[in-house]
């Protein structure tokens, strides 16, 4: 062990419009097992996007810049107003299309400069990754040339250009690190009038010797809302050197989540501190500072103003007030309080994921986080030589000694100032770990596999973890607790050395909430002692035997599993959230878990009572509400999109005990008492570092956002809402019997 904390289309069509030249094949002609390997034959040196039958585009080039503009192409083509959003989105400009509720975003964007700044740093941008997404955006503006009438209303007389995929990828990529600061403001007791946004991933590698194939497998499975910035796009690419199958987002190049022949890597939220507040003496009070005391001087604040005109609303002036640390985001008794991000003129944010995407070992992909570009983040990765490896990366400032950095400190004095930044050998990282396994569902470095490594008085605490990242539990904000996530994977890892996909499919999609047990075990034992009086209530009789013979479960198909929600969501009605989660520390006990240590569970009288109490109210509430006990949890959690859904199993809840691997987050209640999977698993990808690799994805709806496509909610039904997962057919020879249609670009 090596530890350092150290289309189908319906007709045959030629057009030939600019520079582009694109040739459809009809359905009579697709292509079959006898026919030739997509990339040979005619279509040898040729771009070439091929989409199989679940839509996904499969791009073949015969260099990386003909590939990447094929690949702005699909994805304009597959997200045609949602990559144009993405472009409004990072330079500030969304509210203008979706009114109030996009202001936030709009601020951030704003408050960064990230177009502007994105322009004048471009300089910076590594050369390739600079040519590359200027193909990327000719790919994108070629498509709407040929298609005007995909161009949105709000978008009419404008163009892609590169500075707005920079922009874009710096919003998504760099504002975990933005939020990071509004954290601290918020513990400081300032309110920045900006939602920090709420993230969560799972991610897990197994070593060779506990795979029964003999190579590494890797999960990457980000949790993310399904409408928005964040929602995922997928793809197969194999042009010039660029060889790769996964996730990225529209109007961001290469893959971001996946695997090219070599490796497959991972991320997920939750990494060391990259941002501070420091609180700054203002010259004067009122809501238009000038200047600000540092060393004894005062020095000058600038303004930047911006006119954002958001839908409904009309024309708003925002302003903004800049300090040597960053931009000032409160204003409270004539202090002001900035932000520091070590990201602020981080313009090369694309250079680590070429890196990626062209690595031949997990070496390489070292050299890439080495970059400094990335959000702070948990990295994980494998490659085909047998390695697995994590880094708990980020662009973590040195700070000195003697404050709290998780709130605001002084910035009157240059003794706070940063004295530089963390080389990526200080950080926590593993290679090839005796457990034979890691797993960071967001959880901190120590719970992240038995007996870890990682130990917080080893290193700096804000570089084990921000001071953020704290569990429901309430055991810390840096160490000594896991979530329920986190806890569940590791049970299962660390019970089996021969791990197949198929495990490894089950322990992705896994529905048993961690505590259910011991929360059905507890009441069953109260009922044992005090459950005579409700012996003659029908409905709580049957739950009781339902929940006897449960699998604890939240199974589509399972009327137990509804039953154990009504009942868990009564709880913290009767008892509030405070008391919820000091049971839910003594039942569930899930940081001891990880830690194999057993507790007995102690309830006394009053407490048992309630379990009981909760449980009979629960049951009524169901009667009362769907006139029945037998609907069954799929009845009312499904996953859908645009007028039809499908049952759907998991939970996203941490304070309700529902929250289960297999992540999902459920939104408002229908009018038909349903309610539809909003966020959760955007992006599951699973790699078997074999040769050639083998992956498997899902999404939780469909490829396409046309809603007449056959691929616009195709995997919510066939896979999602089943728990299943498709092959990815990266190679031409799987890919040759699953192509459903074929697009022929000529690029000049």
């Amino acid at each position: 062990m090596n530890t350092r904390i150290l289309i189908n289309f319906s007709t045959t069509a030629l057009i030939q419009i600019g520079a582009i030249c694109l040739f459809c094949t009809s359905n009579a002609s697709r292509v079959t097992a006898s026919a030739e390997l997509p990339g040979t034959g005619r279509d040898k040196g040729k771009t070439v996007v091929y989409r199989d039958t679940w839509g996904v585009p499969h791009i073949y080039a015969p260099t990386t810049e003909e590939g990447l503009f094929a690949m702005g192409w699909a994805q304009a083509e597959d997200r045609p107003e949602e990559l144009l959003k993405n472009m409004l989105r990072g330079m500030g400009e969304l509210a203008s299309v979706e009114g109030p509720t996009a202001l936030d975003n709009d601020k951030i964007a704003l408050m960064w400069d990230l177009y502007k700044g994105s322009k004048a740093l471009a300089d910076r941008v590594t050369r390739e990754v600079r040519v590359h997404v200027q193909a990327f955006v000719r790919g994108i503006n070629s498509y709407y040339e040929n298609h005007p009438r995909d161009i949105p209303s709000w978008w009419t007389g404008r163009r892609v250009d590169e500075f707005m995929v920079m922009a874009y990828s710096r919003l998504f990529l760099q504002s975990y690190s933005f939020d990071q600061g509004l954290r601290d403001l918020q513990r400081g007791g300032i309110d920045p009038g900006i939602q920090p946004v709420s993230r969560g991933s799972n991610q897990f590698v197994i070593a060779p010797n506990r795979t029964a194939l003999a190579a590494p497998i890797l999960l990457g499975d980000m949790h993310l809302p399904y409408d928005g910035p964040f929602r995922f796009w997928e793809l197969r690419i194999h042009a010039g050197g660029l060889h790769g199958s996964g996730f990225t987002l529209p109007g961001i190049p290469y893959i971001g989540i996946g695997h090219n022949g070599y490796v497959a890597w991972a991320m997920t939220t939750g990494g060391p501190d990259a941002a501070d507040v420091y609180e700054l003496r203002l010259d004067k009070d009122g809501p238009n500072p000038d200047r600000y005391l540092y060393d004894g001087q005062w020095k000058k604040l600038r303004r930047r103003e911006y006119v954002v005109n958001i839908k409904g609303i009309g024309k708003k002036l925002i302003r903004f007030y800049d300090s040597h640390y960053g931009p000032l985001a409160g204003l409270r008794n004539r202090k002001g309080y900035a932000i520091r991000s070590s990201y602020a003129d981080a313009v090369d944010v694309l250079a680590p994921l070429y890196e990626f995407n062209l690595a031949k070992s997990y070496k390489d992909l070292d050299k890439g986080l080495a970059l400094q570009q990335l959000f702070p983040h948990n990295f994980m990765a494998a490659d085909n030589s047998g390695n697995i490896y994590y880094q708990r990366t980020g662009r973590v400032p040195k700070r000195p000694d003697g404050y709290d950095w998780s709130k605001p400190v002084d910035g009157s004095t240059s003794r706070t100032e940063w004295l530089g930044i963390h080389p990526t050998s200080d950080l926590l990282q593993a290679t090839n770990p005796s457990q034979g396994y890691m797993q960071n569902c967001n959880v901190p470095p120590d719970a992240m596999m038995e007996n870890s490594p990682f130990v917080l008085r080893r290193t700096r605490p804000y570089i084990f973890a921000d001071a953020s990242q704290q569990s429901f539990w309430g055991y810390g904000t840096r160490d000594g607790w896991t979530n329920s996530r986190g806890a569940r994977v590791v049970e299962l890892l660390s019970a089996d050395s021969q791990i197949t996909v198929q495990k490894v499919i089950d322990t992705a999609n896994d529905i048993r909430p961690f505590g259910a047990r011991d929360f059905v075990e507890a009441l069953l034992a109260a009922h044992d002692v005090f459950g005579t009086p409700h012996l003659t209530n029908p409905d709580y009789v049957q739950g009781i035997q339902e929940l006897r013979a449960w699998n604890f479960e939240l199974s589509a198909i399972s009327t137990a599993a509804l039953k154990y929600s009504f009942w868990r969501r009564q709880l913290i009605v009767d008892i509030g959230g405070e008391h919820m989660k000091n049971l839910s520390r003594r039942i569930e006990l899930p940081h001891e878990e990880t830690r194999q240590v057993k507790t007995s569970i102690s309830l006394n009288r009053n407490e048992q009572v309630q379990l009981i109490e909760s449980f009979k109210k629960g049951m009524a509430k169901m009667r009362l509400k769907y006139g029945t006990l037998d609907r069954t949890y799929g009845d009312v959690f499904r996953v859908g999109r645009g007028e039809s859904s499908w049952p759907c199993d998991g939970g996203m809840s941490e304070s309700l005990g529902l929250t289960t691997v297999r992540s999902v987050q459920y939104g408002p209640e229908h009018p038909d008492l349903t309610c539809w999977a909003r966020a959760g698993q955007t992006s599951t990808t699973i790699a078997v570092l074999t040769m050639p690799i083998q992956s498997w994805s899902c999404v939780p709806m469909g490829q396409s956002d046309r809603p007449n496509s056959p691929h616009f909610c195709d995997q919510a039904e066939k896979l999602f809402s089943r728990r299943q997962m498709k092959r990815t057919w990266w190679t031409p020879g799987e890919l040759v019997e699953h192509i459903e249609s074929r697009e022929l670009i000529v690029v000049h």
